[in-house]
């Protein structure tokens, strides 16, 4: 596990923000559900992928921008507006078993928080010498599991928004506050007083 945080970067690819693709680097991602977000929201976030197109991907205004955009993007998630399927029990079991046996096109997972409207994921270290080869098995996965979502629920549809947020996780360190993070997230949503007592984290 620790040649991880030496991983090589492949290159970068953009959509509402940069991508970084590093091989056998873990990440830090976040899914969220079609139509969990405002308009107004989304358009605050192309605005700031914007901006973050004219900066140099490394630079502290960059990381500043990207900390800016995540704010933005999980104060909206917290207020779970939208399209809330992980409310059911029945789908966020259901996701839970997916993300367990999950393993495809090098991305598995082991950690991760189901909130009503949106994921959190922390990859495994995830081999991967193209950025096509990262967009498909991210593209795959999506796909997979809106499937076996829609499955669960009875009902058809698009699942996931298109795009997601993705974040290389450098260090140990960045890899311990990611999982802290994760098990505070249901707290500070109010969906539970301690995040032992949620039931779907890992």
């Amino acid at each position: 596990m620790n040649d991880c945080w030496n991983g090589k970067l492949i290159g970068t690819f953009y959509d509402t923000h940069p991508h970084w693709v590093v091989d056998h680097g873990r990440y830090a991602v976040t899914l969220r559900c079609r139509g969990a977000l405002p308009k107004a929201v989304q358009e605050r976030l192309r605005e700031i992928g914007a901006t973050l197109r004219s900066i140099k991907p490394a630079s502290e205004e960059a990381q500043a921008w990207h900390r800016r955009q995540f704010a933005v993007l999980e104060n909206a998630l917290d207020r779970a507006d939208g399209f809330c399927p992980f409310t059911a029990p029945i789908a966020a079991h259901a996701m839970i078993q997916f993300l367990k046996t999950y393993a495809d096109e090098g991305l598995s997972f082991d950690h991760w928080v189901i909130m009503p409207n949106h994921l959190h994921l922390i990859t495994l270290p995830f081999t991967c010498s193209r950025i096509d080869a990262f967009r498909s098995a991210w593209r795959r996965f999506k796909s997979l599991s809106a499937r076996a979502m829609n499955q669960a629920i009875r009902r058809e549809g698009p699942f996931w928004q298109s795009s997601q947020y993705d974040r290389w996780i450098r260090n140990p360190v960045e890899f311990e506050r990611w999982q802290n993070y994760l098990a505070r997230n249901p707290v500070k949503a109010g969906l539970c007083k301690k995040s032992k007592d949620y039931p779907y984290l890992k």
